[in-house]
């Protein structure tokens, strides 16, 4: 029996897909579906600035991790209007060491997450985050494959 589930997200659609299969598993044990955004302000600070330095880093990371939370609470709202137990939680981190520190604290006992769907090439080169949680979690990881675009998708 799965008491906590992680699910990390960063955002995008794609890694939302494991969201149905957290609920699908959350929903007949009564667990609680743990929600969590790891936000890496070394990574976020330089991308699209528009403005010249010097900026206000501390003003720019309070609103990434502003946004994060508005993010959750709406994913939450969702899944609680189906009966399940959600918590959120945003994390100042870099989304590995925050996913593992978080399941090792609150002892997890799944972590639900998609995978990017790196290439083996780009995989080999970085490393995919899924591949590194899949090695040091504490506990099970299910990994959902996001569905491969057909020819059709991506001719529209």
């Amino acid at each position: 029996m799965y008491r906590k589930i992680l699910v990390p997200l960063d955002g995008s659609p794609k890694s939302e897909q494991s969201l149905p299969v957290a609920q699908q598993l959350a929903e007949p044990m009564g667990s609680e579906v743990c929600l969590l955004v790891a936000v890496d302000l070394g990574k976020v600070l330089f991308v699209d600035r528009t403005d010249k330095l010097p900026t206000d880093f501390e003003r720019l990371g309070e609103q990434q991790l502003g946004e994060a939370q508005k993010y959750l609470k709406e994913i939450q709202q969702r899944l609680q209007g189906s009966g399940i137990k959600v918590s959120i939680h945003v994390e100042q981190a870099d989304p590995r060491d925050a996913i593992i520190q978080f399941a090792k604290e609150e002892k997890v006992d799944l972590v639900v997450m998609t995978s990017a769907g790196k290439s083996n090439w780009m995989r080999w080169i970085s490393g995919s985050i899924a591949d590194q949680i899949l090695r040091s979690a504490p506990c099970p990881v299910l990994v959902v494959r996001p569905p491969v675009p057909t020819e059709e998708a991506e001719a529209s």
